[in-house]
């Protein structure tokens, strides 16, 4: 089970481990779905992610993006009906994954073994081949993965690693609380101008970052 696994709400002020038996069943799920564009997609084991509306991305992180960046999504990949970051989006039952991208698109996608590198290959795909201009994804910051190495690297444009650890939004969180991860923001863009993609810092605010 990746280190981003799970948070549960607060106990005496501070986020708590997960138990024996959660994790248990956490490492019994399917290696492998044997087709991802037929399958329900599942987000068991990563709930820090978008798709699900209790651990949604800071609304101030979003107007970073649109005054730092210029970029203002037409599509949330990985969204809910409350919390999604564009007037267009896909839900988990939609499987974006089968789905045409479009024009500017925001991803912060389901964090499982599986589901991620699934995402990312997505990513891949629209902006090589499909109508997307920009993509700009938010995940952990895991850069001694495969997926890092083998998908991200020579397909994105530039990963920006995230100084400080971000407070998703959720009725469950707790105050000032950290995500039990590091982050980053990858960028792909249609004509990119770097391969493999350039390594950068990104230093926010505490209040950019949700808190």
């Amino acid at each position: 089970m990746p280190l981003w696994g799970r948070m549960l709400p607060c106990q005496h002020g501070g986020a708590t481990d997960v138990s024996a038996t959660t994790m248990q069943q956490d490492q019994e799920r399917p290696s492998q779905l044997q087709d991802l564009g037929e399958e329900r997609m599942t987000y068991k084991g990563a709930p820090l992610m978008s798709v699900d509306q209790t651990w949604g991305t800071p609304d101030s992180f979003m107007k970073y993006l649109e005054e730092a960046f210029g970029f203002v999504p037409d599509l949330d990949a990985a969204a809910s009906l409350h919390n999604a970051k564009a007037g267009q989006y896909y839900t988990e039952e939609q499987n974006s994954l089968t789905k045409n991208w479009f024009g500017n698109v925001w991803l912060n996608p389901p964090f499982g073994k599986v589901m991620l590198p699934a995402f990312l290959e997505k990513c891949r795909d629209e902006i090589a081949y499909g109508k997307c201009d920009r993509i700009f994804v938010l995940i952990p910051a895991r850069t001694d993965t495969k997926w890092f190495h083998e998908i991200v690297m020579p397909e994105a444009d530039l990963v920006y690693l995230i100084k400080g650890r971000f407070n998703f939004v959720s009725p469950n969180a707790c105050e000032s609380a950290n995500a039990p991860f590091p982050s980053m923001l990858v960028t792909y863009r249609k004509d990119r101008s770097f391969s493999p993609a350039l390594i950068k810092t990104l230093e926010l605010s505490p209040k950019v970052r949700g808190f």
